[in-house]
């Protein structure tokens, strides 16, 4: 055997073993994609777990929530705050959740239970009040989605 078909042969290794190599780094970014995209739901999921844990815990501001649905006018000044940074927490979790879908992260059989959440959100008085003083200091892509979601209702 010469030595061009020495270099010939070793070429040809060496380009097999490149195409494994990228297969096999492929399917690595594969199987770390769907990680990342688990560990983004989790986190999202327990952030969202803990924001609705803090009224259940909390026997005062388990009364102002359900005062402010049955009627705003009769929350005091506390419990109007109390409210406000519920909603705030909320929406800021929610604004993440979007963030998050567009980016591939969370896919959008998860992303229609937060848009359910916005629209339930949207038609309770406190929060109507809420969104139109504090709504300007989201995202403007998130706000677009928002009102689009509130002039839209789903067919049913």
């Amino acid at each position: 055997m010469n030595w061009d078909a020495l270099g010939a042969l070793a070429e040809l290794v060496g380009a097999v073993g490149v195409i494994v190599s990228l297969f096999y780094v492929a399917s690595q970014i594969r199987r770390n994609s769907g990680a990342l995209e688990a560990s983004t739901n989790q986190a999202i999921a327990d952030a969202t777990q803990q924001r609705l844990l803090v009224p259940a815990q909390s026997p005062e501001l388990a009364a102002a929530f359900a005062k402010g649905l049955s009627d705003t006018s009769s929350l005091s000044p506390g419990e109007r705050v109390q409210l406000d940074f519920l909603a705030r927490a909320t929406f800021r979790g929610i604004q993440n959740a979007f963030f998050q879908h567009r980016k591939g992260f969370i896919p959008d059989e998860v992303w229609r239970d937060y848009e359910a959440v916005l629209r339930n959100n949207a038609r309770r008085r406190h929060i109507q009040e809420w969104w139109s003083a504090e709504g300007h200091s989201f995202d403007e892509a998130f706000v677009r989605h928002f009102d689009h979601l509130v002039s839209n209702p789903p067919a049913v």
